[in-house]
């Protein structure tokens, strides 16, 4: 009995100390992976923001009214606009 556990004993202390190894590398492995999650994260948010920038430019108003004018399009006149104002249903519901 004394054999089996002795033989145990070193048997099961290589073992351990391959089972560590294979954490650390595993450890290793996912700290890397995470390193490249987060630069793949900076660049989307860099990337984000300069499209968003890029958005708030060409809607600008001044941008809008430069790009019509390349097309050749003028601003209505306010003569030219006739508007509409609609009144509420005297019953406040839909129309039947």
């Amino acid at each position: 009995m004394r054999k089996i556990l002795t033989a145990v004993l070193c048997l099961s202390v290589p073992g351990l100390f391959v089972l560590n190894a294979w954490q650390g590398y595993r450890a290793n492995t996912l700290a890397d992976r995470v390193d490249d999650l987060e630069q793949q994260q900076k660049e989307l948010l860099s990337a984000n923001r300069d499209i968003i920038g890029q958005i708030a430019y060409e809607t600008s108003p001044a941008r809008v009214a430069e790009k019509a004018a390349g097309l050749g399009l003028v601003a209505p006149s306010d003569t030219d606009v006739i508007r509409l104002q609609a009144r509420p249903e005297a019953g406040g519901g839909p129309a039947q």
